[in-house]
């Protein structure tokens, strides 16, 4: 076996690459340095690092009642704020997700929630940040399939409001599918729809949770032909 070493440009950090076998005639491989995207939204975290960021997750599903969909924003909620947690704690930023569950409470003592401003959800929860998830479309099956094949859809608009200036909102419109056709197909004969809902939710949090950490890129393998 025969080891390379090459060096990222600009990042001054050596990573050594092995090549297996006699010889590669055409290419020479090798992987390249895992780097960050920036958040596609907005950026939790302090800048600084110093200051410990909360924030509230506000979720909203303006859908027709079903079986498979009871409580499935507040499924999502308690998955985002895992990502965000475990992305945050990656990064070792200080980013404190308030508890979907204390969320939910605060819902069931005001009535009106629903017409409450969120900068209002916000200055209760003396929090930093809100992040208010209005549900549009969710649905687990592929249209025209006769709930035989699953393809995971949801239309999410996603805002967020920063409390030093909960006037100026930012959103972004979020369109998700699962799994995409060339990952291939699940069936109901394969997966119960309850563990696909939650399979589907819990793709979606990783996807959103990128909104608002800065994530690694995949690691990718180049290709420099000779």
């Amino acid at each position: 076996m025969k080891a390379l070493w090459g060096r990222s440009i600009g990042l001054g950090l050596w990573v050594p690459v092995l090549i297996a076998g006699c010889s590669f005639p055409q290419s020479l491989y090798f992987i390249m340095p895992e780097a960050k995207d920036p958040a596609e939204l907005k950026r939790l975290a302090d800048e600084d690092g110093k200051k410990e960021v909360k924030v509230v997750l506000w979720t909203y599903m303006n859908l027709d009642p079903r079986e498979e969909f009871i409580q499935a924003d507040r499924r999502l909620a308690v998955a985002l704020a895992e990502e965000i947690r475990r992305l945050s704690e990656e990064n070792k930023e200080k980013v404190t997700v308030v508890k979907p569950n204390l969320v939910e409470q605060y819902k069931s003592r005001h009535p009106n929630w629903k017409s409450l401003e969120l900068a209002q959800v916000g200055h209760d929860f003396n929090a930093d940040y809100v992040i208010n998830l209005e549900i549009d479309k969710l649905s687990l099956y592929e249209p025209n399939a006769n709930q035989q094949l699953y393809r995971g859809q949801t239309e999410i608009l996603v805002s967020v409001v920063d409390m030093k200036n909960p006037d100026d909102v930012q959103s972004k419109e979020f369109n998700d599918r699962y799994p995409t056709e060339a990952r291939g197909d699940m069936t109901p004969f394969e997966i119960p729809p309850h563990a696909f809902r939650d399979k589907f939710l819990e793709h979606v949090a990783k996807k959103l949770a990128f909104y608002f950490v800065d994530h690694k890129r995949r690691t990718k393998m180049v290709i420099v032909d000779e």
